[in-house]
């Protein structure tokens, strides 16, 4: 029996459907569609066929997102990629899109097999990556302390300070992160991490 005042089409569905965090032309109905909201500014454009809506507060979650389809299986973004993620900040400048020319950095755990060689796509072996992954809106990222010995340890100097103070920024204690580098085996840009850590701390100081 229909209630008075109560439509039945309200009843079955009584709140619109959630708007996705983000959104592909297939959400919208396709291309044109796609095409047409992106002119009206109703979507900005975070990657090439992934975007969000335009009042939306683009955070590491969006971020995530939009990288989901380069997580080859049992990897992680990692090191340049994952501070994007974190900061939104990539080689040293905030980026608000993911740029369209910037490989996309992976790592793996040593006891499972490397993913095959792709172009646009950077892998990297890495002990201890289950303890330091956190899942971003269901994407694999490292997590913030490891994503910044990452790139202090990969990263040009000028690049690593600016994400490295990033971090800083949201908690990362750069002190500690040096403290943990130094407890790690065989690490390839020890020193180079180490400068880079240190210039990001004088940053935050003066």
């Amino acid at each position: 029996m229909q209630l008075p005042g109560v439509s039945l089409a309200a009843l079955l569905d009584p709140r619109p459907a959630p708007v996705p965090l983000v959104v592909t032309p297939a959400h919208v109905g396709g291309q044109v569609a796609w095409s047409d909201l992106r002119r009206a500014g109703a979507l900005v454009e975070l990657r090439d066929g992934a975007a969000v809506a335009a009042a939306s507060v683009v955070g590491s979650r969006h971020r995530a997102l939009v990288l989901a389809d380069d997580v080859a299986v049992r990897c992680v973004l990692a090191a340049s990629t994952a501070a994007w993620v974190h900061t939104g900040v990539y080689d040293g400048v905030v980026t608000p899109a993911w740029p369209a020319d910037a490989p996309v950095e992976l790592a793996y755990s040593p006891d499972t097999h490397c993913p095959a060689p792709r172009p646009g796509r950077i892998v990297r072996r890495a002990p201890g990556l289950a303890r330091d992954t956190v899942r971003l809106a269901g994407v694999p990222v490292t997590g913030l302390v490891r994503t910044a010995l990452d790139v202090a340890c990969t990263a040009s100097l000028e690049a690593a300070v600016h994400v490295l103070v990033a971090l800083a920024e949201r908690g990362v204690d750069l002190r500690h992160a040096a403290r943990l580098l130094d407890r790690r085996v065989r690490v390839v840009g020890r020193p180079a991490a180490h400068r880079a850590l240190s210039a990001a701390l004088e940053q935050l100081a003066g």
